[in-house]
């Protein structure tokens, strides 16, 4: 309950950088055209897919760019307004200034605020750099599309960074042994045969925020299925199975890097509710004078943990997770008349397979 709570008030947590927040930035590769940089900070600043931003110099704002991809120490930026070219070079120092996202238009009647330009490019930067005002609608149309060239310029962006645009996942959980077993005894030579078998089968959805600007950016929900089964012999060839059918829905926080990041061990904690059905048979062994009897009932329960998730830029990911699991088990009267409950309780180490799309 205590980590529940927890979890609760750090909503506030947020990676991104707000709007009018700045950082000192070194260009690190820019395509032919000036339209595509790319630069020395990424998420561990604060930056992430989408960010609108300024490139500033002493004598003024040489750009403004969309962050289109981004990792933990990098980023790329397609640039849609460009002041002064001569300060779009490789390793060229400048404040980069996060600015609210804007719509490209020509109908200045749909600007927010029309934007001052300078009336002539000249190759003297300290002539150029005119401040801009918030919003830039006076551009043509397409100017802010990328250009194979453009991307070609970059050779470490053309694998994607994140995968923040795909933010549903399926993941499915597989634990199966099909074992038998026999008991004999030396009293009047009895024989008793029973499975000794599990499986445990589950198949989960999770949901993952795009704008990742957000204070919930950090946070996913999920729902799960999931069938166990379990058959077991005493030495005395007494024989109990558990069917199980439950579902689960929760919540995973990612608290120190994003969920859209790709080739990284991604650390989450975990809480989750669960519900259920149950039914348990037992069957007597060598001590014939206890009858077969069966009982259902309802389940309940929690679990909360934490492990790691992996992800590869075209979706594919695993998981584990180490968790505390606990679930009573309330049963209606069995064969003869009796009513049980029933607390299963106990640390759980978990595996799963996913995919991103």
């Amino acid at each position: 309950m205590k980590i529940i709570c927890f979890l609760l008030l750090l909503p506030v947590l947020s990676y991104a950088l707000e709007v009018d927040e700045k950082l000192t930035i070194r260009l690190l590769k820019t395509s032919e055209s000036k339209k595509t940089a790319m630069i020395n900070r990424g998420t561990e600043d604060g930056l992430v897919e989408g960010d609108h931003a300024k490139f500033i110099v002493t004598a003024g704002i040489v750009a403004r760019a969309a962050c289109i991809k981004v990792s933990p120490t990098r980023s790329v930026w397609s640039i849609y307004r460009l002041v002064n070219a001569d300060f779009i070079t490789n390793d060229s120092v400048m404040t980069l200034k996060i600015t609210p996202p804007v719509k490209i238009t020509k109908d200045e009647t749909q600007a927010i605020v029309q934007e001052d330009t300078p009336s002539q490019v000249t190759g003297d930067p300290a002539k150029l750099g005119i401040p801009l005002a918030d919003g830039a609608q006076d551009l043509n149309e397409g100017e802010d599309k990328l250009t194979a060239s453009d991307l070609k310029a970059l050779e470490e962006s053309q694998t994607p960074l994140t995968i923040v645009d795909k933010n549903f996942e399926v993941y499915g959980v597989l634990n199966i042994s099909g074992l038998n077993s026999n008991s004999k005894t030396n009293v009047g030579d009895q024989s008793f045969t029973s499975s000794q078998s599990f499986h445990h089968i589950g198949l989960g959805a999770e949901y993952y925020p795009k704008n990742e600007r957000e204070w919930f950016s950090s946070f996913s929900i999920f729902g799960e299925f999931t069938i166990q089964k379990q058959d077991s012999q005493a030495y005395n060839g007494a024989s109990v199975t558990n069917d199980l059918n439950e579902f689960s829905a929760g919540l995973n926080w990612h608290p120190t890097k994003l969920p859209s990041m790709v080739n990284e061990f991604i650390p989450y904690l975990h809480v989750a509710m669960n519900l259920g059905v149950v039914r348990s048979t037992y069957k007597a062994g060598t001590n014939l004078g206890t009858p077969e009897s069966t009982s259902n009932g309802s389940t309940s329960g929690f679990s909360v943990g934490g492990g790691y998730k992996f992800f590869t830029h075209k979706g594919f990911g695993a998981r584990f997770i180490v968790d505390y699991y606990l679930r009573s088990e309330a049963y209606k009267e069995d064969d003869l008349a009796n009513i049980h409950n029933k607390k299963v309780s106990g640390p759980r180490l978990l595996c799963a397979f996913s995919y991103r799309f």
